[in-house]
């Protein structure tokens, strides 16, 4: 991998380890953040999923899909690897049109405030394709960034893919 690309993504996933083990009042930087699960910071990152994975899976909006992050974006999947830039931006094809749809965990969804950047989110998601039996669950960590105003994705990690307890009952 690339040494830019390895730096990136030990950053990364050092600050989503930091995040998560820090005590609640180390971790909030804003009053308002009173938690990794409730706040206006938490409410409009959960808005951004929702957007995020509204784009790909059921309007399959590709112009949107790419509006959503940043242009030097990072993608890294731990069944297909590392994508950058546009690549990571682009839709290859659309999720819904192959049956698949995502439902995100609920409770599972937090959010970090990043100083001076924007925000850290980590969540699990269950994927189900229509007419097979079974979903597989995934972990994610977001890093968003906040420029002029809009929240724009930069960094992703999608990793710990596997079968779903239950056929996706998580919690």
């Amino acid at each position: 991998m690339p040494l830019p690309l390895a730096r990136s993504w030990a950053t990364l996933a050092l600050a989503a380890l930091a995040a998560a083990s820090a005590p609640a009042q180390e971790r909030t930087q804003n009053p308002a953040q009173t938690t990794a699960r409730t706040g206006p910071l938490f409410d409009e990152l959960a808005r951004m999923d929702q957007a995020l994975f509204d784009a790909a899976f059921v309007r399959c909006d590709a112009a949107g899909f790419r509006a959503l992050f940043t242009e030097d974006a990072e993608f890294y999947h731990d069944r297909t690897g590392a994508a950058v830039g546009e690549a990571a931006r682009s839709m290859r094809s659309c999720p819904r049109d192959q049956g698949v749809s995502r439902r995100l965990v609920p409770g599972s969804l937090e959010v970090y405030p990043m100083q001076g950047y924007g925000a850290i989110q980590i969540g699990r998601h269950v994927f189900t394709r229509q007419g097979e039996p079974g979903a597989e669950e995934a972990k994610f960590v977001h890093l968003w960034k906040q420029e002029q105003g809009s929240w724009r994705l930069a960094r992703v990690l999608s990793f710990d893919h596997r079968p779903a307890a239950a056929a996706g009952k998580s919690e």
